[in-house]
């Protein structure tokens, strides 16, 4: 058995479920990136019932919401077109 047979054996961080985590990290990009208000409010609610805090989005909350689909968006389709986390 020479090292190129080995190293294909190796597993890597995510295996065979890289592709599924790609799709729904897209997803979720998306949803971050159409839906901004509606992940604030789910958010507020959720605090207020779970942790019985006030959650207030400050200035700019939905401009980071978007951006963190954004980068969502940019890894799910990483993961899903080369089916790992490091392109052969």
């Amino acid at each position: 058995m020479d090292g190129a047979d080995s190293e294909d054996t190796v597993p890597t961080l995510l295996g065979e479920f890289a592709r599924p985590v790609g799709v729904v990290m897209i997803v979720a990009g998306v949803v971050h990136l159409l839906l901004p208000q509606v992940l604030l409010r789910t958010a507020k609610i959720g605090y207020d019932v779970v942790l019985d805090i006030q959650f207030t989005p400050r200035d700019g909350a939905i401009r980071r919401v978007r951006s963190v689909g954004v980068g969502m968006v940019a890894t799910g389709a990483h993961l899903f077109y080369h089916g790992r986390l490091v392109p052969e």
